[in-house]
C-alpha cells in the first residue's frame, strides 16, 4: 500500500508540469516572433522541450531581464495622448533642446507632423536659432507631412559641421528628397552610398520605400524581408539599436500585403 503513492507521484508530477511546459513553450514562441530572435530557437524549444526551453530562457530571456528599463516599460503602457501631454508639461517646465526633441519624438510617432513642426520651429530662436539637430528634425517632419519644399529649405539651414550622426540623418534626408522630387538617378546613387556604410538599416528601409514608389515591388519586398532576416541574425546590441527598423519593415510588408 505504501508503494502505490510513490508510483503515482511521477505521473501526477508530469500531468501537472505538462501544461506548464506547454504554456512556457508558447510564451517563448511569442517572444521569438515579437522580438525578432532567430527562428532556429523554435526547433530547440519544441524539438527538445526540456533542454531547449531552459537554454532559451537562460541565454535569451534572462539576460534581457537584467537590462529592462522599467521606466520605459511603464511609459510605453501610457496612451499616445498621455505621453504627449506629459512631454508638453516637461517642456513648459524646462525648455531644453532635449525636452523639445522628446516631445517632437512623441508627436512624430503619433503622426502629428504639423504640431511637431510647430514645436521644433519654436525652439529655433536665440542661442538655438542655428541648431543643426533642430533644423534637421524640422526637415524630416516637413518631409513626412509631404511638404518637400519646406523640407528642402529647412535642410539647407542645417549646419554642415553637425555631429556625425546628424550628418548621417541629413544625407539620408537628401536622398529621400531627391527621390520624392523626381531626381531618381541621383537618389539611387545616394541611397547606395548610405547603404554601403552599413551604419544602420534606415537607408535600406527608405530605399525600399523609394523602390515601392518606383513600382519595383519585388525588389522592395526582398529588401524588407532581408532587414527582418539580418535583424534576427544580429547580436543583441544590433537588435536593440535596430528594433525601430525591424518593426517598420514588418509593418510596411503587412501594409503592402493587404493591398
Amino acid at each position: 500500500m505504501d508503494s502505490q503513492p510513490a508510483m503515482l507521484w511521477p505521473a501526477g508530477l508530469l500531468s501537472t508540469a505538462g501544461p506548464l511546459v506547454l504554456a512556457a513553450q508558447i510564451a517563448c514562441l511569442v517572444h521569438v516572433v515579437k522580438t525578432g530572435r532567430p527562428y532556429w530557437w523554435l526547433w530547440l524549444i519544441f524539438g527538445i522541450p526540456g533542454a531547449g526551453l531552459i537554454a532559451y530562457l537562460l541565454l535569451e530571456v534572462r539576460p534581457s531581464l537584467g537590462r529592462v528599463d522599467w521606466h520605459s516599460v511603464l511609459w510605453s503602457l501610457k496612451s499616445s495622448r498621455e505621453r504627449i501631454a506629459l512631454r508638453e508639461q516637461r517642456l513648459e517646465e524646462s525648455t531644453t533642446v532635449k525636452n523639445r526633441l522628446a516631445l517632437a519624438d512623441e508627436l512624430h510617432a503619433a503622426g502629428q507632423f504639423d504640431r511637431e513642426c510647430e514645436v521644433l520651429e519654436a525652439g529655433l530662436r536665440g542661442a538655438f536659432k542655428d541648431d543643426a539637430q533642430l533644423w534637421t528634425r524640422l526637415a524630416e517632419a516637413h518631409l513626412e507631412a509631404g511638404r518637400t519644399a519646406e523640407a528642402e529649405a529647412a535642410l539647407a539651414r542645417s549646419s554642415a559641421t553637425a555631429p556625425a550622426d546628424v550628418q548621417f540623418q541629413q544625407a539620408l534626408l537628401r536622398a529621400r528628397l531627391l527621390g520624392q522630387t523626381g531626381h531618381t538617378a541621383e537618389a539611387e546613387r545616394r541611397f547606395q552610398e548610405l547603404m554601403a556604410r552599413k551604419k544602420s538599416e534606415a537607408p535600406r528601409y527608405y530605399y525600399a520605400e523609394f523602390l515601392l514608389a518606383q513600382g519595383h515591388d519585388g525588389q522592395a519586398r526582398a529588401l524588407l524581408n532581408d532587414i527582418l532576416l539580418q535583424y534576427r541574425r544580429g547580436t543583441p546590441v544590433w537588435r536593440h539599436l535596430e528594433r525601430r527598423w525591424f518593426n517598420a519593415a514588418r509593418q510596411l510588408l503587412r501594409q503592402r500585403g493587404a493591398r
